[in-house]
């Protein structure tokens, strides 16, 4: 399994995409075009994407990304299903370009749910509220996506509307204390792999 992280334009959100030598799963989406454009230069077929949470920064493309690719699932949390739809909710009024997407290709997961993504390579989703209600980890193989969850040696934000200080501190604590097994892959900043002779 290999994992390209992509840096968008917008505050520095990450995207990743996981893949083998045929397939691949995304997630977050910022900026699309580079996204897509190693997808084709690597000749992979896009199974899923994974939202880690409805904010801004890391939902944008996913409108573009739904155009391109129209039967590709796009899973997230509960609230994150209803946030697509409200620009209020998912910060998107607040910038240039509202999202307000409605789909059945978009996939509610509920807390400690497993989707086999494709052949060999399965996500499992933690629901971690705090910093948003929406807020959703990710668990494939030895890789934890935290999202804003967790942010090594950054304090969790939790002064939005729909956060929850106390979720944010809790769940916080559970995804470092994680950070011991497993390599850690942000929705900000750079990657924490774990050193191998420690």
């Amino acid at each position: 399994m290999k994992i390209k992280q992509f840096v968008n334009n917008v505050f520095t959100s990450n995207s990743f995409v996981v893949h083998d030598d045929r397939n691949a799963v995304i997630i977050d989406v910022g900026d699309f075009t580079p996204i897509q454009e190693y997808l084709v230069s690597q000749g992979l077929a896009l199974r899923a994407v994974f939202i880690t949470h409805t904010h801004y920064d890391h939902i944008y493309g996913v409108g573009d990304l739904m155009a391109a690719y129209p039967e590709v699932p796009v899973y997230t949390s509960e609230f994150g299903k209803r946030a697509f739809g409200e620009p209020g909710w998912n910060f998107s009024r607040y910038h240039d370009t509202h999202i307000c997407i409605i789909s059945d290709k978009i996939i509610s997961l509920q807390d400690n749910v497993q989707v086999s993504a494709f052949e060999g390579v399965s996500i499992l989703a933690i629901r971690t509220p705090g910093h948003d209600e929406s807020c959703m980890s990710y668990l494939c193989d030895n890789a934890l996506f935290t999202g804003d969850s967790y942010i090594p040696d950054v304090k969790v934000i939790a002064t939005f509307p729909r956060s929850d200080k106390t979720l944010a501190r809790h769940w916080y604590d559970r995804l470092s204390a994680m950070s011991d097994k497993y390599d850690i892959y942000p929705g900000h900043g750079p990657v924490r792999i774990i050193d191998p002779d420690q």
